[in-house]
């Protein structure tokens, strides 16, 4: 394969001097973006072979990367002739911005590995996403003898982002990492069929649904359960796209030991962004949390750690009208409810603002959605669509209330509910 591990400076620089394109990959450990990444990573190597593809462990790194300016994990960066471009990818990247960065290099479509294969792999049903919501119903469709294959790119979905879960049943303290790794290696332990892809078309063929798979897999089912998650709300300010990787981030778990003895801002005042603030609080020196509301919300015990933690400074009422910064991120430029503008100078912008669902399936299946694209779904998790059902965070169900435990148990609804809908079906 067309892809090397980076052992010390002088090989990368041997690297960019031998070859004409570069693409670098800076990974870390524990960080979730950096594990959805990996498998595309292999495929864009295959698929584009006049590009030398080059694996970071920035850890092991960390001078290079901080003289290439990163600080987000995965970062990917790209070297023509030496020489590095100013395109870079940061966070939780798509393939087809990666594909599209790497046509525009090559000027070329790249080996085409995502035809259709002739086989077609029927199930009963379909499991999409595997976060803690697919991953339940998946133990769900096992006890119920369900012919059932679940699919995902990422196990834990966002689930895995979290530093300190410490309200799920039977943890007093869990990473989100290790409950990931705890549902996963349950699943995988009942021997459920699983594909590491995502779904890049679904539509319906009759009584069945048919899938189209990233990795060229086609798929047929009588029932789908859509459990894919919620992504990351960005700011959606001019240069925020820009500095992504470069002191904007979306994963605290990921990117804070960038900021070892920093000053950084975290964006948001609900649990996401609280518990996101306490921990670089561990790491920074100082950290900012900005929140346009009067006061935080969320678990009262992360609240009361924020107030009694010296480092961090709360600004209440306020709203960020701008990054600054041009190669790195320098500061923000906020807007306070009556005091006018405020800049304070910052190394790293954590954005928690909350998140909101994918809605590309969603729109496929014509699923009947409330406000902010969330699916309506009735008591048992079914949708609009006949034989189409929905659980976790992209639902209306459990009064919007986004938490692991009350995605497992609409996970598990959902089964019981498919199950019944299966027999009726099939006698």
């Amino acid at each position: 394969m067309n892809i090397t591990y980076l052992k010390s400076v002088d090989e990368f620089e041997k690297l960019k001097s031998t070859y004409n394109f570069l693409v670098l990959d800076f990974y870390s450990e524990d960080c979730p973006p950096c594990e959805k990444l990996a498998p595309l990573y292999e495929k864009m190597a295959q698929s584009f072979s006049e590009l030398k593809f080059v694996k970071i462990f920035r850890q092991e790194h960390r001078a290079l990367a901080e003289s290439l300016g990163v600080s987000g994990s995965p970062t990917v960066l790209f070297f023509k002739d030496g020489v590095v471009l100013e395109k870079r990818l940061s966070g939780y990247i798509e393939e087809a911005e990666l594909t599209a960065v790497l046509e525009s290099m090559t000027g070329t479509k790249g080996v085409n590995n995502n035809e259709v294969k002739d086989k077609v792999n029927l199930y009963d049903l379909c499991i999409i996403g595997n976060g803690p919501a697919g991953l339940t119903a998946a133990v769900y469709g096992t006890r119920y003898k369900i012919n059932q294959v679940l699919i995902g790119d990422l196990p834990g979905g966002l689930m895995t982002s979290s530093h300190k879960i410490c309200n799920f049943p039977s943890e007093l303290e869990i990473s989100g990492s290790d409950l990931t790794k705890k549902m996963w290696d349950q699943v995988t332990a009942l021997e459920v069929p699983q594909k590491f892809a995502r779904v890049n078309s679904i539509k319906q063929d009759g009584e069945l649904y048919n899938l189209i798979l990233s990795d060229g897999g086609n798929i047929k089912t009588k029932a789908v359960l859509l459990a894919t998650g919620t992504k990351h709300r960005h700011l959606n300010l001019p240069n925020e796209q820009a500095l992504t990787g470069r002191g904007v981030s979306y994963c605290a778990t990921c990117d804070a030991m960038f900021f070892t003895d920093k000053t950084v801002a975290v964006i948001g005042g609900s649990d996401s962004a609280n518990t996101a603030a306490l921990h670089l609080a561990q790491i920074a020196k100082k950290v900012y949390q900005v929140y346009r509301g009067d006061k935080l919300r969320g678990e009262v015990v992360w609240i009361d750690q924020i107030k009694a933690n010296p480092k961090i400074e709360v600004i209440y009422g306020a709203k960020v009208f701008e990054i600054i910064g041009d190669k790195k991120v320098t500061g923000l430029k906020l807007s306070q409810n009556g005091s006018g503008e405020k800049e304070i100078e910052v190394d790293g912008v954590f954005v928690e603002i909350g998140s909101e669902p994918e809605t590309t399936l969603i729109k496929e299946l014509s699923l009947e959605t409330a406000a902010g694209n969330f699916v309506i779904t009735k008591d048992d998790q079914s949708t609009s669509q006949a034989g189409v059902w929905a659980a976790g965070d992209i639902t209306t169900n459990s009064n919007y209330f986004q938490q692991i435990i009350t995605a497992c148990a609409e996970g598990a609804i959902a089964i019981d509910s498919i199950f019944k809908y299966l027999q009726a079906k099939n006698n």
